[in-house]
Parts: structure tokens; sequence; C-alpha cells
């Protein structure tokens, strides 16, 4: 069997793409999940619906386990948590052929390189995504603002990623191809280390950021970030960055961060790939470092008794 293209991770952002193909013009789209009762419940339903700008938009997807699935894709789509990326290596291999393009979109640094290093003969690209949304059922998710992904490839030329634009584009994604990925991804980068942990830990939608505390802790985290990216060679502005995150939040105040959800439904968060990749990045004890150890707290307690 032959697919337009693969999902690997039904979650959130794994819906938005699906929307964003399908009405792009991809009408075979298969959308890999861990749990069965997950696809049970999408085949059953013929789909996804995703309340998007007000309105709901039915998306007619094929669901697998992502274990069990044999199919071929002209394009893929990795969605799933940085942390559960080297679970999905095997399957992406197995799913595409020599050239295929597969669009990593996880959060924070590490996970892109995995892959990378294992499956060399792919075209594999990086998807900065800034998009907020909310995974409401196995079926249902909403959107909360924000269209933008900035995608590029770090070491082939990107002409499958060319393509797979075309149909995102098409289907109103603001879906940019750059030619430096790593500059987006630290700057992405400075706007999950302040959003994810602070809600994380105090359990509050993204406006939590917005408080005249939570200001004074992004200031700080923005600071470290800045000098583990110099540590790479790139010179980011802290104020510029200070008044990107609080542009993004604004746009998406109402909206639940990911390590929110994670924490709130017992699930590991994206925390090692995030402050934690700053604080080793550093070597020393500061903030993101603590803010790291909080989460892992929340994370053992939390996992422990409802994962």
């Amino acid at each position: 069997m032959r697919t337009d293209i693969c999902i690997v991770g039904g979650g959130a952002i794994g819906s938005i793409m699906a929307l964003y193909a399908y009405r792009g013009g991809l009408d075979n789209i298969v959308v890999l999940y861990r749990s069965r009762s997950s696809v049970e419940n999408v085949n059953s339903a013929g789909g996804l619906t995703v309340t998007y700008r007000g309105r709901d938009f039915f998306i007619p997807i094929h669901a697998m386990i992502s274990h069990e699935a044999y199919v071929k894709c002209d394009y893929l789509i990795n969605s799933v948590k940085a942390i559960d990326v080297p679970d999905t290596i095997g399957v992406m291999s197995r799913l595409t052929e020599p050239g295929t393009p597969i669009l990593m979109v996880q959060n924070g640094f590490g996970s892109l390189e995995l892959v990378e290093s294992y499956l060399k003969d792919r075209e594999v690209s990086c998807g900065v995504v800034f998009i907020g949304a909310t995974r409401i059922s196995a079926c249902r998710v909403i959107h909360n603002g924000g269209e933008t992904v900035f995608a590029g490839v770090r070491h082939t030329y990107p002409r499958g990623l060319f393509d797979l634009a075309f149909y995102m584009l098409r289907g109103g994604c603001d879906f940019r191809i750059v030619s430096d990925i790593d500059l987006y991804r630290w700057i992405k980068l400075a706007l999950n280390a302040v959003v994810n942990p602070i809600t994380a830990i105090v359990r509050g939608k993204n406006r939590v950021v917005l408080s005249k505390w939570g200001l004074e802790l992004a200031r700080i985290i923005i600071d470290e970030v800045v000098q583990a990216a110099s540590k790479h060679g790139y010179t980011l502005d802290p104020d510029k960055l200070f008044k990107m995150v609080v542009r993004n939040v604004e746009a998406v105040a109402e909206n639940y961060s990911s390590m929110y959800q994670d924490v709130i439904n017992g699930r590991r968060t994206e925390i090692d790939f995030i402050n934690g990749y700053v604080a080793r990045e550093l070597g020393f004890r500061g903030v993101n470092h603590i803010l790291t150890l909080l989460v892992k707290l929340i994370e053992e307690t939390y996992v422990d008794r409802f994962g």
C-alpha cells in the first residue's frame, strides 16, 4: 500500500499537520499512533475533526498502530515528543525509501541529530513550529493560534522539502524554507524554555508567563539560552528574544503548553531536550538546571501516580 503522507504521532501538532496536508491536496493520509484505542476511535469516526479559525474541519484519515503499519509514504512528518523519537526510527525506516522527505517537528535539540545519524539516506529536515493546539480527544483537536513553520535541511539540498512546502502552503500553513534552520531552533528554544516549564510547574495557561514574576523569570531563562547559543556560533539579542517570547505568548495566551498537557496527563516531558539541553551546554547550575529538576520532580510524582 502506498500513501501520500504519513504522520507519526496523532497528537495536537500531528493533527494540525494533517489538516494542512489535506487542505493542500494530499488526500491519502495515514496517521500512526501508539494507542490501539486511539486507532479504533479515529477509524470508527472516519477521521479527525480540527477546530480551526472558529470552524470545524473534518479530515478523513486512516489510523494505524505505529509498529504494525506496512505502507510506503511519499512524505513523512514525525510529530511525536522528542523523548519518543528513538522508538520511531525503525518505523520511519520501514515506511520510507532512500530519498524520501522526512520532516521532524520536535522541540529542542537532540532528537533531530539522532534521526540524521540513523537515516542518512533519507532527506531528513527539521520543522520549527509556531502553532498552538490542544488535543481534546483522539478524534478532536482545537487550533489555538499561530500558523508558521520554519523548515530546513542541514546537510543536503531540500528538494523533497520544497515539494512538501507546496502542499502545506496551499493548505493554509505559513510554511517557510530557510537556509539556517539551527538559528530558528535556537529562537524557538528560547520560547519553549520559558513557556513550557513555567506553565507545567504552576499548571496554568500560557498567559501566566505574562505576569510580573513570569516575565522576570523569562529574562533570566533567555539570558542563559543566549549564552548557550553563543557556544555554537549564534549571537542572539536577549531583548529581541524577550519581545518575541512576549509576542508569541500573547498570541496563544489561552493555550495550554505541550509540557503542561504532559504533566497533567502523567506523561514524560521534553524537558531534557529544552531547559536540560541549555543547562548541559552551560555546564553550571543556573535557572534552566533548576527548572529541569523541578519538572523532573513533577514527572516522577505524576507519572508514577497516573502513568
